[in-house]
């Protein structure tokens, strides 16, 4: 189901090209950043709805996303002046957080890491942003592999973990992977570095934006600033 969504949503983009659509994607992160009016994030949340209807695989991963927002309204609702305002905050920002990921879930995600960079390099992105963002990435993956296999061998070999031993071993877990993980990203780091960087042994070229590219630009341009415009008006 999951790969069938990714391949239906790859084929319905596939006139606008990767840049056009990462340059659409980082422009409304910028606006949804800065909205926190009601009718502006209403007005916003016209494309994620869309693209939700359209992609029903990344329901599963809201929940989990809306787990750790639940975590981070309480505590804002904990630590606020006011209760009610505290509450409202941390609404408001997980309303940003998942139209924010279904975005860049729906339309950047499926593109894998050879067509982001691609487009980050045609948009004469720095390289060190580029190192940065793709190292990210691959960081992410690697830390979820590391962390979900810990986690299944801590269970194979103490099944009957209970109480405060259970959040100890969770503790040295997650110190662990962050370690590993830390000096594995070291060592991918030195790697591109000991090639000359990703112009070491770069393969793509630069590419300009098409005419239908630059519409569909200029029309999400547009709707970004009426999003601006309504925020503050």
């Amino acid at each position: 189901m999951k790969i069938e969504s990714i391949t239906e949503s790859q084929s319905s983009t596939s006139c606008i090209s990767p840049e056009a659509l990462l340059l659409c994607s980082l422009v409304y992160a910028l606006t949804v950043s800065m909205s926190d009016s009601f009718y502006a994030l209403t007005l916003a949340s016209i494309v994620p709805v869309l693209l939700l209807i359209r992609n029903r695989f990344i329901l599963s991963s809201l929940v989990r996303l809306n787990a750790f927002n639940l975590i981070m309204i309480i505590t804002l609702a904990m630590t606020w002046p006011s209760l009610t305002e505290g509450i409202m905050k941390g609404l408001t920002i997980a309303l940003r957080v998942n139209m924010i990921y279904i975005l860049f879930g729906t339309l950047i995600y499926p593109m894998g890491y050879a067509r982001i960079f691609s487009a980050l390099n045609s948009l004469n992105v720095p390289e060190k942003l580029r190192v940065l963002l793709l190292l990210t990435l691959r960081g992410i993956f690697i830390l979820h592999e590391r962390f979900s296999s810990a986690l299944i061998s801590l269970r194979l070999r103490a099944p009957n973990l209970h109480g405060l031993m259970k959040f100890r071993a969770f503790a040295y877990i997650t110190a662990s992977v962050l370690l590993q993980s830390s000096e594995r990203s070291e060592r991918m780091m030195r790697a591109i570095q000991c090639r000359g960087g990703f112009a070491g042994f770069i393969q793509t070229e630069h590419k300009r934006l098409r005419i239908h590219d630059v519409i569909v630009c200029l029309c999400f341009i547009f709707y970004s600033c009426s999003v601006i415009i309504l925020n503050y008006a």
